[in-house]
């Protein structure tokens, strides 16, 4: 996306006068400056702008000049604003930026293709090629266009081949992106992120050159992965919650787009290993070059940490009670677990247990930054968090921060899903709460999936860039996530606070270590718990019921299994919807017959209180019998169809998943057919004469966990749905997990 950038206006006049076009333009930008998206300052008051160096680009009407921004709070920072001189400004004062201008921007481009110079008036602009530059761009270039995203920078599209991005904010000492790209491209293989082709600097007398601009190969894409996971993640919720209201939901292809994404996710996890194996493979001596973890750094980050938290809290404090209830229930049971979030963060001082190198990183990783290319992805903006100070963005840091803003980005991007589309109306309260373990368990899977590409590549080549007790690596990977999610409890807070509980959701997990253990072993002659699928072949018994008389009449002289069928196999018939009433028969006679009086007292007959069929029959005719003693004339059908009577017979289809643990167990949980989740809750206490439901008697006999087989036991899936049913019991899998259960 962009515009083309026009063309100088104006040729053949009298030669750019720069020093009044400078001193014109700082007087402007006081006001210009806090309307520009590149602008990161908006909150702060300008007190001045002044000219810090300038220097006219030969063959254009434009020139590069930095300028110094003085605020009110006494500290100032210095930005590049690139100026044109034409007649619009000439005439009414306005400020008209070069970068709008092709043949400046062209020209630009041109200075990095020679190698050359601009004098200042302080200092000097030095433009320098690198040997990817030749083969990117042989010619000068013929097409600039000025492209629309912009945040701490401005980008150009040249010829379709190159990127020319020029930094605003300007600080002593190079960009990162300039140093990381410069080594990645001249000194290793690593090709997962566009090579560079070019650069621009500004020497001033006494102080480290400033990175102005760089100039990179442009590589096609499909665009960001934030898009493209949100889009899918969309298609992930849709199948697994049904895509209308009133569709069924298709688990099988939630699962397998989940399994696709987990399949990304380790390849992306891959790439970001072979990223850091790059980087540290910099000379000893270079600034790049890998050092040490000191107890000096693990006291500076622990310390640096906790003042973050301690910040973030006081400012959610004072927010307080400014916000709608329901983020400020959110924000409070933030503040509430303040002291839980400052302990966890002392985990990071695990890092001194063994030796561990820090290294230059990527600095803000997310999928926000990775592009999706034909051939895979490739990572991009390598200058860190452009609000921290440079110095900062350039220090070296355990590669472990890289991976835990990536783990967050696939959290958030989970949740955010979640809240587009109750946002948009596509799921309700109840709908969010029930795809709530999808959420989890898709999290969990590219979670896994992107550690063991990341593991792949670098601990399991020998790299020496992370501990090498798992304990460790993933106690402190906790610090970092955890650090990360107060960033972006600290972001909602400001922006969205609808949108609190993502961060929230984030510290939660970080502080709650959820036990790597398996579940004690299967007791002695306790095999595995196999789970079962089961296929209904509906019969017709041969007889139907035009009234309700003759309703009650049948359901005496019907065989059980007729019974079986219009009640406890009602759920089966209404997996993932519930009916507005539970059996057949009351939605037989309300829908039918009309009569809802009947089909409501029918509908509060629950199945699960009766400890056998011919109880549940004589109750059924009973509550008919009643109701037909209050009426004068027996209702029956007139427009509506009689009610057929069926059987069925259940086939048993044995599934091949097996679980030997706790975790093995839950995730089964998650995976099986719905069926399944029916025959062993329902099918198996009742019509299989076991008494109880298969997966509290295996939890109890088979793992010796009583407490979690008495909640279980009282799960009733007759108050909802199978799928429902099935979030349950994945949730008090959870909640046994959290506790401890099986560690």
């Amino acid at each position: 996306m962009g515009s083309k950038a026009r063309s100088s206006r104006g040729r053949g006049r009298t030669p750019l006068s720069a020093e009044p076009l400078v001193e014109r333009a700082a007087s402007a930008l006081v006001a210009h400056l806090p309307g520009q998206r590149w602008f990161g300052a908006k909150a702060r008051t300008i007190a001045a702008v002044t000219p810090v160096d300038w220097a006219p680009v030969s063959g254009t009407r434009g020139l590069l000049a930095l300028f110094r921004v003085s605020f009110t709070d006494g500290e100032s920072e210095r930005y590049l604003v690139p100026l044109l001189d034409d007649d619009v400004s000439l005439e009414d004062g306005s400020l008209a930026e070069a970068l709008d201008d092709l043949r400046f921007c062209a020209a630009l481009v041109e200075q990095v293709q020679r190698g050359g110079s601009l004098a200042g008036q302080r200092g000097v602009f030095r433009f320098s090629p690198t040997p990817v530059l030749g083969d990117l761009l042989p010619e000068p270039p013929h097409e600039v266009v000025r492209m629309a995203a912009e945040q701490s920078n401005t980008s150009l599209l040249v010829d379709g081949k190159a990127i020319l991005k020029l930094f605003r904010k300007l600080e002593p000492g190079p960009n990162p992106e300039f140093e990381l790209t410069d080594f990645l491209t001249r000194e290793t293989e690593f090709r997962g992120a566009p090579r560079l082709a070019g650069s621009i600097v500004h020497e001033l007398q006494g102080e480290e050159p400033a990175t102005v601009g760089v100039l990179h190969e442009f590589v096609p894409t499909e665009g960001d992965a934030w898009t493209a996971t949100q889009a899918r993640l969309a298609e992930y919720y849709a199948a697994v919650n049904g895509r209308d209201a009133g569709s069924q939901p298709n688990p099988a292809l939630g699962r397998a787009l989940a399994a696709a994404d987990a399949r990304e996710a380790r390849e992306l996890g891959a790439l970001t290993g072979r990223l850091h194996v790059a980087l540290a493979s910099a000379p000893p001596d270079s600034p790049l070059g890998v050092e040490p973890i000191t107890p000096a750094d693990l006291t500076a980050w622990h310390a640096q940490m906790e003042r973050h938290l301690d910040r973030v809290m006081a400012e959610l404090a004072a927010a307080l009670d400014a916000l709608p209830a329901a983020p400020r229930d959110v924000a409070r049971r933030a503040l509430e677990e303040a002291p839980r979030f400052r302990e966890g963060l002392a985990a990071v001082q695990g890092l001194a247990t063994e030796p561990v190198a820090k290294i230059r990183i990527h600095g803000d990783y997310h999928l926000g930054q990775v592009l999706r290319t034909a051939g895979g992805f490739v990572i991009v903006d390598f200058e860190g968090e452009p609000a921290r100070p440079l110095a900062e963005r350039r220090a070296k840091q355990c590669a472990l921060k890289d991976v835990a803003g990536m783990l967050r980005s696939f959290a958030y991007a989970a949740r955010a899903a979640l809240l587009r589309a109750a946002e948009a109306g596509e799921a309700d309260a109840a709908g969010s709460g029930r795809l709530a373990p999808w959420a989890d368990a898709w999290e969990d899977g590219v979670r896994t999936a992107f550690l063991e590409g990341y593991l792949a590549e670098t601990r399991e080549r020998g790299a020496q860039l992370l501990p090498r007790e798992r304990q460790t690596l993933d106690a402190v990977l906790r610090v970092f996530e955890l650090d990360k999610a107060i960033y972006e409890l600290r972001y909602e807070l400001n922006h969205r606070p609808a949108w609190l509980e993502i961060p929230l959701h984030g510290l939660r997990r970080a502080v709650t270590v959820t036990p790597k253990a398996e579940a004690p072993e299967l007791r002695p002659g306790e095999g595995p718990f196999g789970f079962v699928a089961c296929l209904e072949l509906r019969e017709f018994v041969g007889v139907r019921a035009e009234n309700e008389r003759q309703l009650a009449e049948l359901i005496e002289q019907v065989p059980l299994d007729s019974i079986y069928y219009h009640t406890h196999g009602f759920l089966l018939r209404h997996k993932f919807v519930a009916g507005l009433y539970p059996n057949d028969f009351a939605t037989w006679v309300a829908a039918h017959v009309g009569d809802r009086a009947l089909g409501e007292r029918l509908a509060m007959v629950d199945p699960a209180e009766f400890p056998d069929l011919q109880t549940l029959r004589e109750e059924l005719v009973a509550v008919i019998d009643d109701h037909l003693r209050s009426l004068s004339i027996v209702p029956g059908t007139i427009l509506g169809d009689p009610f057929e009577f069926l059987q069925s017979r259940i086939v048993e289809i044995p599934t091949g998943v097996q679980a030997r643990t706790l975790p093995e167990f839950r995730h089964a949980l998650l995976e099986v057919d719905v069926s399944a989740i029916y025959h062993h809750l329902v099918e198996a206490r009742l019509r299989l004469g076991r008494g109880q439901n298969d997966f509290a008697a295996w939890l109890e006999r088979g793992l010796g966990l009583p407490r979690l087989a008495a909640r279980i036991r009282a799960v009733s899936p007759y108050a909802d749905t199978l799928e429902r049913t099935r979030a349950r019991l994945i949730q008090l899998c959870d909640e046994a997990l959290a506790e401890g259960a099986g560690s």
